[in-house]
C-alpha cells in the first residue's frame, strides 16, 4: 500500500514549536531569558507598571523557546538509546 495522495502535503512542524534545533531553542530562550531578568531588575528600581508587562511577555517568550527545545532533546535522546550504541556514534 505504497499509493501516493495527491493531495496530501508533507506534515508540517506543531504550532507550537518555535525552535527548529534544541542549540537554537537554548541560544534564544537563554537570550530572552537574560533581557527578562534585566527587566525585572529595571522594574525594581523603577515600579511601573509597564516594566513588569515587559518582564512578564520576555519571560513568556524565553518559556516559549525553552520547553519546546527541552523536548525536541529528550525526542533526540530516545530515539538514541531505542537506535542502540551504535547510533550514538556520530559520523561528522
Amino acid at each position: 500500500m505504497n499509493a501516493k495522495i495527491a493531495y496530501m502535503k508533507p506534515a508540517k512542524s506543531p504550532w507550537w514549536q518555535t525552535a527548529k534545533t534544541p542549540k537554537q531553542g537554548f541560544l534564544m530562550g537563554g537570550f530572552w531569558l537574560v533581557i527578562a531578568a534585566w527587566r525585572v531588575v529595571v522594574a525594581i528600581g523603577d515600579s511601573t507598571l509597564w516594566h513588569w508587562v515587559f518582564a512578564a511577555v520576555w519571560a513568556v517568550g524565553s518559556v516559549a523557546y525553552l520547553v519546546p527545545a527541552l523536548l525536541l532533546r529528550r525526542r533526540q535522546s530516545a530515539t538514541q538509546v531505542e537506535a542502540g550504541p551504535e547510533a550514538a556514534v556520530r559520523a561528522d
